[in-house]
């Protein structure tokens, strides 16, 4: 009877540390998960962020295209100008 007692006691035991395992587990699961949910946001930020650069990249080189284009109108108007030259 007493080796039962015994069996069970040790049982008992083993129960609570598993349980105790298990708990510190979830909790550590818990932090990482929270970890992975900021790096995630972060993650989703640098990426809107990237996407609004890109269109300010592309609003620019349009912009760059178009004062580029003035600036060799303007270059051809007074080189025929100069020369005196008619289309």
């Amino acid at each position: 009877m007493q080796e039962l007692e015994s069996s069970l006691a040790n049982k008992v035991f083993c129960i609570q540390e598993l349980e105790n395992n298990l708990h510190a587990q979830k909790e550590v699961n818990n932090r990482q998960l929270e970890e992975i949910k900021t790096l995630n946001d972060m993650l989703n930020n640098e990426a809107r962020r990237i996407k609004s650069l890109e269109r300010e990249s592309d609003r620019l080189r349009a912009e760059i295209s178009l004062l580029e284009s003035k600036v060799i109108s303007k270059l051809f108007q007074e080189l025929h100008g100069a020369f005196g030259l008619r289309h």
